[in-house]
Parts: C-alpha cells; sequence; structure tokens
C-alpha cells in the first residue's frame, strides 16, 4: 500500500544550532560531563596525535592510533569536523569499519569525539570525527526539548492532512511507509558511518524488505544470529564503557533486529555513542543493550563488525544530529506483537512472540518486516495460495480493532506477495501512531495466518436481472454468474427490496467485488475522508475492514438527496436546503449519495464489476414480489 503520509518529528535544527553556538559560555549543567575532560575545538590543531579505543572481537577494548589532519568548521549548521587518519588494528586493511560509530579518540587524556564518517572505498583509513563538545550540546539542547514539551502536554507525532490518513486503505496497492532518509554526508561522499543491523531469525525476503528501506537512512541490515547463552552469561553483565560495543534494539523476542555502534563517553548513568543520528528522532524510546563482536569482516568499499545484542541495560531516549544518548537502567516501553501461522492443512501451526519499539515512523515497516518474515519461517509458499488472515490490534480507551480477510490471486504470490498480504495491517498501525488527533496507545498485536495451496478467485462474468421493472417496495431479483479460476462456472441468487418511497425512474444495479463496493461507499461518504477527530478516524477504519473479499455487493445508487459540508455528511436535506447550499459560496461541496447495498457471500475472492439498468414505476399492472 503507498505511503498514507511522509511527515517526520522535527528534530529542531535550527534550535540545536544556535544552542551549539551558544553551549561554549554555558556553564556545564549537573550531571553532564566536566568541561576540564574534552576538547574545545577551537584548540584543535594539525599534527596533534592520540589514541582511540574499540572492540575488534568479543568485549576487548584495543587501542587504535589517530593523527588530527584538520578541522572543517561548520560542515552542517552549527556542526564541526575532525579529520584524523587512523592507525594500527589492521585499519590500514580494512579501513573505516561499520560499527566503530561512536569509537572515542583521547589526545594528552582528554576526550576529542567520536569517530563517526568515513569514505566508500577510501584507500586510507581517513574518518571524520565529530566533536564530543558538540555531542553534548545536542544531546542537553534535545533533553531541554524533551522537558519543555512535556510540561507543555504538547503532542508530538508524525502528522498529515486528515484526508491522507485514510487514502489508499482500502485499494490494493502495496503499503509503503519508509522514514525519511538521515541527512547525507558532510564532504564529497563522505558519509555517517551505516549502522550495521544485526537481523536474527530473518528470512532473505524480510531482510530483503527492511533493507530497501533501511538503507536511505545509513543502516546495513544483515543476516546475524543470537550470541550462545555461555557468551550471554559470561559478557553479559560487563558495564558499557567507552569503546565497548552499544546495541540498539527495534525488535527483540523470537527475531530480534539490533543495530550495533560503540560508545563514546559514560557518565554515571548517562551514556553517548555513535557521533551521528541513528534515525534523526529527537526524542525516542529504544532498549540500550551491551553486544558482542564475533569478528570483522573486511569489504572494498566499507568494511563492518558482525555482532549480537546481549542484554538489555537502558534505555535510548535521545537520537540527535551528533549522537545518541541513553540512560541506564529502567525498561523500555515497547508493543507485544504475537503471530500464529498455519501452513497447509496437516502442518502444526507456528507462533511467534516479539516486542517492537513503539516509534511511529519505524512501528508500520517493522510489524510489516515480522509479519512477512513469520510466514518466511514455514519455508518456500506454494506458488498458488490462499490465506485466512485475522488480526486484532488492541487500543487503549477504545474497542479493539479486527480485521479478518481472505487473500488469493497472482497479488500474494512471488517477492512481493507476502508483503501485500499484510498489507492492510501494517497501514492501521501506520495511520493510528501518525494520527494527527489525539494520542492512542496501541496495547497489543495479534495476528492469526492460515495458508492452503490454490488460487480460490472467482471472476465475475455477467448478472442477470428477473424483471428490468418494478414498482417501488417490490424485491429486485438477480443472478450473478462466477468464473473460478480453473473450475466451472457457478451462479449465485441476490435480492435487494426496493424502499416503498423509492422514486420513479430509471436506475442501475452494480455487482462487484470489495475494493469497488468500498471505493463507492467511500465516494458516498464524502465525510470519511476528512475525519475532525480521532474517533473519526477509527470510525473510517472500521468502516473500511468490514467489508469482506469473499462476497459479491448489489448497489443500487438512489437520487442526491445531501450534501458533505465542511467535513460533515448532511444526508436527506430537503430539496430548498440543497438550493441554498448550491447557491452559496459552499457549492464545491460534494453531494451525499446513498446506494442500497445487498451482499451475498461465496466460497471465493470475488473479483470484478457487472452492471445493468432497470426501472421503477408505479401500476406496472404486474407483481413479481
Amino acid at each position: 500500500m503507498r505511503s498514507l503520509f511522509s511527515a517526520r518529528w522535527s528534530t529542531g535544527h535550527g534550535l540545536l544550532a544556535l544552542l551549539a553556538i551558544m553551549g561554549s559560555s554555558l556553564v556545564c549543567p549537573a550531571g553532564e560531563p566536566d568541561r576540564k575532560i574534552y576538547w574545545n575545538v577551537e584548540d584543535i590543531r594539525p599534527g596533534m596525535k592520540g589514541t582511540g579505543q574499540t572492540v575488534m572481537v568479543g568485549t576487548k577494548l584495543e587501542e587504535f592510533g589517530a593523527e588530527v589532519l584538520g578541522v572543517m568548521r561548520g560542515v552542517s549548521p552549527g556542526r564541526d569536523m575532525i579529520l584524523c587518519r587512523l592507525t594500527g588494528l589492521n585499519l590500514e586493511h580494512a579501513g573505516i569499519i561499520q560499527g566503530m560509530s561512536g569509537s572515542p579518540i583521547y589526545i594528552n587524556g582528554k576526550l576529542l569525539g567520536a569517530v563517526a564518517f568515513a569514505w566508500e572505498f577510501g584507500k586510507d583509513p581517513i574518518a571524520g570525527v565529530t566533536p564530543f563538545e558538540q555531542m553534548v550540546q545536542y544531546v542537553r539542547s534535545n533533553d531541554r526539548r524533551i522537558a519543555a514539551e512535556a510540561k507543555d502536554g504538547e503532542l508530538h507525532a508524525a502528522q498529515a492532512a486528515p484526508s491522507a490518513l485514510i487514502d489508499g486503505l482500502a485499494t490494493d496497492a502495496t503499503f509503503d511507509a519508509s522514514p525519511t532518509p538521515v541527512s547525507g554526508g558532510a564532504l564529497g561522499g563522505m558519509r555517517p558511518i551505516a549502522t550495521p543491523i544485526a537481523a536474527t531469525g530473518f528470512s532473505p525476503r524480510a531482510l530483503a524488505f527492511l533493507g530497501d528501506r533501511f538503507r536511505p537512512l545509513g543502516m546495513a541490515p544483515m543476516a546475524g544470529g543470537a550470541a550462545p547463552e555461555r557468551v550471554i552469561r559470561e559478557e553479559g553483565d560487563k558495564p558499557l564503557v567507552p569503546g565497548s560495543p552499544l546495541s540498539i534494539a527495534m525488535v527483540t523476542g523470537d527475531f530480534d533486529l539490533s543495530g550495533i555502534g560503540t560508545v563514546t563517553h559514560v557518565e554515571g548513568n548517562r551514556v553517548y555513542g555513535f557521533g551521528h543520528p541513528m534515525f534523526s528522532l529527537g526524542a525516542c524510546e529504544f532498549p540500550m543493550m551491551t553486544g558482542y563482536i564475533h569478528t570483522v569482516y573486511p569489504r572494498a568499499s566499507v568494511s563492518m563488525k558482525m555482532g549480537s545484542p546481549l542484554k538489555v541495560v537502558g534505555v535510548l531516549d535521545t537520537d540527535v544530529s551528533t549522537g545518541v544518548a541513553g540512560h541506564l537502567g529502567g525498561v523500555p516501553d515497547m508493543i507485544p506483537l504475537s503471530v500464529r501461522v498455519k501452513s497447509g492443512r496437516y502442518s502444526e501451526p507456528q507462533v511467534y512472540h516479539v516486542q517492537i519499539v513503539r516509534e511511529p515512523n519505524l512501528l508500520a515497516t517493522l510489524v510489516m518486516t515480522v509479519l512477512t518474515n513469520a510466514i518466511d519461517t514455514e519455508g518456500n509458499l506454494p506458488e498458488e495460495l490462499t490465506a485466512k488472515i485475522k488480526a486484532t490490534i488492541k487500543l487503549k480507551g477504545h474497542d479493539p480493532i479486527e480485521l479478518s480477510d481472505t487473500l488469493s490471486g497472482p497479488r500474494f504470490t512471488g517477492q512481493m506477495g507476502a508483503a501485500n498480504l499484510f498489507s492492510p495491517i501494517a497501514s492501521i498501525v501506520n495511520i493510528l501512531v501518525r494520527n494527527p488527533m489525539a494520542p492512542i496507545r496501541l496495547e497489543s498485536i495479534d495476528c492469526d495466518v492460515d495458508i492452503t495451496p490454490g488460487r480460490k478467485v472467482a471472476t465475475i462474468e455477467s448478472i442477470r436481472l428477473n424483471s428490468d421493472r418494478l414498482e417501488p417496495g417490490q424485491t429486485l431479483k438477480g443472478t450473478v454468474t462466477i468464473k473460478p479460476f480453473k473450475g466451472e462456472r457457478e451462479t449465485v441468487a441476490i435480492e435487494l427490496p426496493l424502499p416503498a418511497d423509492i422514486e420513479e425512474g430509471s436506475y442501475e444495479a452494480t455487482i462487484c467485488d470489495m475494493s469497488n463496493s468500498l471505493r463507492r461507499r467511500l465516494r458516498n461518504e464524502p465525510s470519511l475522508m476528512e475525519p475532525r477527530d480521532l474517533n473519526a478516524i477509527l470510525r473510517a477504519i472500521h468502516f473500511q475492514i468490514e467489508p469482506q473479499r469473499t462476497a459479491l455487493y448489489l448497489h443500487v445508487p438512489l437520487q442526491d438527496r445531501g450534501l458533505s459540508v465542511a467535513g460533515q455528511a448532511l444526508p436527506n436535506l430537503p430539496g430548498s436546503a440543497r438550493a441554498v447550499f448550491n447557491t452559496s459560496r459552499q457549492s464545491q461541496d460534494p453531494p451525499v449519495r446513498t446506494d442500497l447495498i445487498q451482499a451475498a457471500n461465496t466460497s471465493y475472492v470475488v473479483e470484478g464489476t457487472q452492471a445493468l439498468k432497470f426501472t421503477v414505476v408505479k401500476d406496472k399492472g404486474i407483481s413479481l414480489k
């Protein structure tokens, strides 16, 4: 399904830049690193030499050399960069390594900053170093903003025009709500060092889906694995120290998705790392974990550390342009998701449980990735399949959203088949967490998927009415012919009582599938596309998930008798009232139409549409009731 909206949280770059400039004159707030332990950028000179530390294997800290090549001021608003040539640890061969982001560099015992930028295919291990001075300033600014916004009770969510929320949910387009990419590198190809994303238990298809969305953000998803229990017992409780692996989790449980970087500094219970943003989210809430490095994989472009997360030790709460920061202790608030998968009549169902971060910009993509991965664990899907999906999204203070659907056909096979299966669920999650009306808390997401071989699809071929002339109050009766995929034609009877007060005239009876029926209903009730509060958004969601793909829908449109004015439906207006609106400034307000609708269930996923005309007359001389 196409992206419902692409707005992001504001990171407040202008405010941060101003505070960065003012920072040198501010007294160090309580709980922040003492200014005496880190360098002022003004005092850095080419030729200065120092050492850095990072982990290349396991959790053992190792030293590398660093020589300052120069300082580049204002590479982005309020930000400077220190260029350093690194030596040792085989960096002359491997180059700057993905996963080194945040590795601290010291000169004369004082902290210079964090290794954060590199050139792909660079011949020398030259790194861009983010001054620690500016890491502290930007984290401080974000902390103040969070405190001010919490005091004001301001709502923070990615927002969009209400009409954009609902548009697309009724269609069969593939979901795509990729977060906005992080800004690119500072100097002709120099970019933030990509963050390796260790994916444990994820299939190649799920990784490909994730990679399409995360690589533009500076992420490098790769197949990984959990650390052995022995390693977790022996290494998991080691404290985070400068240079040690820093894992930031997005998904935990039966599947795991964690970014790997490096700790720059620890001050009390405050941890600084990376030297560049992870997603540029500002305030956030991710599990902060210890990590273990298995090896360094050398590559021609940029080598990478292959690591695994170990144990949650705190919460990452800040993601700004100069790095990430978190607090030791505490437990992150995450969304539980469970998925039950049954593939084939005789297979045993498999159940998976995960926890997913509540970040609005990432949640829908992560939900889609987990659901897609869950069905891939059962091996190759049948070439032709029919899937029955049931999903329940529990909300705090509101009725749960319950979706039940049957899907089949060519869209649900092949490389994108799994993603298409779960597009409606991901889109609903996206609508909820990014709605601009009011905060809403998702308590849990539960999904049940039953996959059977074979394409259970039928095309609407024709419709035949018992009579094309009826009186008001009589019943419109017809027979629909459907053609199943690789099957014999079948007929389905359908009936629709006409109102006793229906006006005389010519009418059209349309037999259609769920998608066409839903589009007609949305055209008839345009106010649904302009929700004015959270309850209206929830009504619009329920409205769109109630119809079934396995049903035939008979529509008979009646004459226009209402208008939608400023998002409010005014049905059944008398002619005089409609005339007033039509001659006023609001003459562009869309009409509210009414369809008589009747559904007839089938055992197939129905596709197509057909229509026939009939006439309503009084005293036509015969009775066909």
